[in-house]
């Protein structure tokens, strides 16, 4: 705990935030035990996981987030790429007829807690938190994850990856695992647009511009403020890992903030 503590702003700490961590971490404690105990359940999720070790390697891959700046991105580009999408991503896909090959979703409270019967119904293989296998049954294409709630990037997602404060995060260890050499961020627009403290937990209006769709959240749904900071400081463990296993992370989010990576314009890379 102190170990991610320590990479944390000062002005973004208060007695709050560390009390929810430091219970996160007691609630936790059953759930790591399952996942290191060799049941048949974590037999099954490990083997579903190796399946897709090196699936594709040397490839290139686009990861999209769920920035307002998808709206400015030409998706219809990316047939035939393949593609990780985070969230209600899904959501993109009556208007501009794109779907992700996979589907990653980290945040349980208010991602996989709230939306349990849309993720469910996603016809896609999808990687959602260990933490939360109890909302689901038992399916070919969910596997389970797990994070450590240390930032150290990992390249085997059979073990606990590393806690970026950012699905986005998660989605590129997952990458590194399946065997890419380039990654391609779009939709990180970095920028969210609301108010508050890092992790703090607002309710939704349901008019807030912080995705690619008005309504994301509708009123009355939680979600928490990010911690870009966080983030940033994750981004980077994850630029250094790959850079030295010779492969790269590219931004071509038009208009993103995100000033980690190598900035590429998308509509020229496609």
């Amino acid at each position: 705990m102190l170990g991610s503590l320590k990479n944390k702003r000062l002005q973004d700490m208060s007695a709050g935030r560390i009390f929810r961590a430091i219970a996160r971490r007691i609630e936790d404690v059953p759930h790591r035990i399952a996942w290191e105990w060799n049941s048949a359940t974590t037999r099954d999720n490990r083997r579903k996981l190796l399946e897709f070790k090196d699936r594709h390697r040397g490839g290139r891959c686009v990861i999209v987030a769920n920035g307002p700046s998808l709206t400015k991105t030409d998706l219809s580009l990316l047939k035939g790429v393949t593609t990780i999408g985070m969230n209600r991503i899904y959501l993109i896909h009556k208007a501009t007829g794109f779907m992700p090959t996979y589907l990653v979703v980290a945040d349980i409270e208010t991602k996989l807690r709230q939306f349990a019967s849309e993720f469910a119904a996603v016809q896609l293989p999808r990687f959602f938190h260990w933490n939360a296998r109890g909302l689901f049954r038992k399916s070919p294409t969910i596997a389970y994850f797990k994070d450590s709630y240390r930032p150290d990037f990992q390249k085997d997602s059979t073990r606990m990856l590393g806690s970026g404060k950012s699905v986005t995060y998660t989605c590129l260890q997952l990458a590194y695992f399946m065997g890419f050499s380039d990654v391609i961020l779009i939709g990180k627009d970095h920028d969210y647009g609301v108010a508050g403290r890092p992790h703090e937990l607002v309710t939704s209006t349901g008019d807030e511009t912080t995705h690619f769709i008005k309504g994301y959240h509708a009123p009355g749904m939680k979600f928490r403020i990010p911690d870009l900071h966080g983030e940033e400081y994750a981004y980077r463990l994850a630029r250094e890992a790959y850079e030295k296993g010779g492969r790269r992370i590219v931004d071509a989010t038009v208009g993103g903030k995100l000033n980690v990576f190598e900035k590429k314009d998308f509509h020229r890379l496609f």
